[in-house]
């Protein structure tokens, strides 16, 4: 195994097992992410079935990408077509939640932390696919 294909292991189950902790997140008591939201110090959460389902559908396609993150690390080489097209779309993804991020009014900090590091570790990962043998 090459020191590309350990390193690419070692990266999907980090971000995959910690993307499944957005597995919580689907559970959280409603008073509860309204103090989160407080903390943040954002406006007040507006509770609504809509509300309700966009921060928990949001939480479960975290955690199924987790998950299937999980899943390619331990076939890597069988998976590295499906891997590269999932780095090629969390580049364009980190991009559009960095703009998202700021247009939506989020805390710089939260919009830093989220979009442009998984532009790149995407890269990274991309970079790492592209030295795999017999890629």
């Amino acid at each position: 195994m090459s020191s590309a294909e350990r390193t690419l292991i070692w990266i999907l189950r980090l971000l995959g097992g910690a993307m499944l902790f957005a597995l919580v997140a689907i559970f959280l008591p409603t008073d509860t992410m309204a103090r989160i939201n407080d903390g943040l110090g954002l406006e007040p959460l507006h509770r609504s079935p809509l509300t309700e389902y966009l921060t928990r559908s949001l939480s479960a396609l975290y955690a199924f990408l987790g998950a299937q993150l999980l899943y390619i690390s331990f076939d890597l080489r069988r998976y590295l077509p499906l891997l590269t097209f999932i780095t090629r779309v969390l580049v364009i993804g980190g991009v559009f939640m960095t703009v998202l991020d700021f247009w939506a009014g989020m805390p710089a900090s939260w919009s830093w932390t989220e979009g442009p590091p998984m532009v790149l570790v995407a890269l990274w990962m991309l970079w790492l696919v592209r030295r795999v043998p017999g890629h």
